[in-house]
């Protein structure tokens, strides 16, 4: 059996590192698509290596925005729909607003980058019933916004609470922990509960945990280059598919991009970019060797067919 694996760079401005955090935005600048974009797209043209980009429709505002955000289908890869304005509380929205902030995000990053746009990532991670159904309702064909790694979620909860208690409160929601029982492999999910596999629901990709840790690349920083690339190499011989997950910030650095001090809150930021890049890169050397990396769009329509 042919393992296959995607690659997907979820990218969030920085102010809403800021919001997470509880802190004053007013300093956040564009680095994240000035910065963060061009050096994954770098990294993957040296890999030869295809990927989603999960983007917010409202950075669109930004001319530059629009511009890489056609360059990106022009590189060959996929653009995914991570809502109009990226609210962390958006499974607790209305289904009018629901519906307006998924199908806005998708119909303006079409309109952008001239190409389908097919795929959905929820902010924080988070889905339900209902926000499972508008995703279907407006035109996507699959999802992955489903993340069951016991140790992000609690340690997600720890620090909201531990925030709380010092006064700062984060714009993040903590979601159901119904997430924990979700299956680690691809499944259609179920029409009365997204976090079950069963019939009538869209194919959803869970964001990848091995051994109880997730590949994203928070993690690949704070483990290292072996550790990483040791777990990576464990998922290979464990799954039958990789879901691996980045965020543009994680190719940026405090010390290397003259970032707002304030966010050394975010521990990956305090990292020089070169030890990032070099982590990243043998990782993805590995998938790249021992799994078929394939674009989600792809990936479904095939196995639709």
């Amino acid at each position: 059996m042919t393992v296959t694996a995607s690659v997907g760079v979820d990218v969030d401005s920085l102010h809403h590192y800021y919001r997470i955090h509880g802190l004053d935005e007013e300093a956040a600048t564009n680095a994240s698509w000035t910065i963060g974009v061009p050096r994954f797209l770098d990294l993957f043209a040296e890999l030869d290596m295809p990927a989603t980009f999960y983007c917010v429709a409202e950075d669109l505002s930004i001319e530059d925005n629009v511009n890489r955000v056609r360059q990106l289908v022009e590189l060959g890869h996929e653009v995914g729909n991570h809502t109009w304005r990226h609210p962390y509380g958006l499974t607790r929205m209305s289904l009018e607003d629901m519906t307006r902030e998924v199908g806005e995000g998708r119909a303006r990053l079409e309109a952008a980058c001239g190409a389908s746009v097919v795929g959905f990532r929820a902010p924080g991670y988070n889905t339900n019933r209902q926000l499972a159904d508008v995703v279907r309702s407006t035109g996507h064909i699959y999802d992955t916004s489903v993340f069951p790694c016991a140790p992000y979620y609690c340690s997600k909860a720890a620090i909201m609470g531990l925030m709380r208690l010092g006064g700062r409160r984060s714009r993040s929601i903590l979601g159901t922990p119904k997430v924990l029982m979700a299956p680690r492999e691809p499944y259609i999910m179920s029409i009365d509960e997204p976090h079950r596999s069963g019939s009538g629901g869209l194919m959803q990709y869970p964001v990848s945990v091995v051994a109880g840790l997730p590949l994203i690349g928070t993690a690949f920083t704070a483990l290292g280059g072996a550790i990483s690339a040791s777990t990576v190499g464990l998922g290979c011989t464990m799954r039958r598919h990789l879901t691996i997950e980045f965020h543009a910030v994680d190719l940026l650095s405090l010390s290397d991009d003259a970032l707002d001090p304030t966010l050394s809150i975010q521990p990956d930021l305090r990292v020089p970019v070169a030890r990032k890049l070099a982590t990243f890169r043998r990782l993805l050397s590995i998938i790249k060797e021992r799994t078929r990396v394939v674009r989600l769009d792809m990936l479904t329509r095939e196995t639709g067919e």
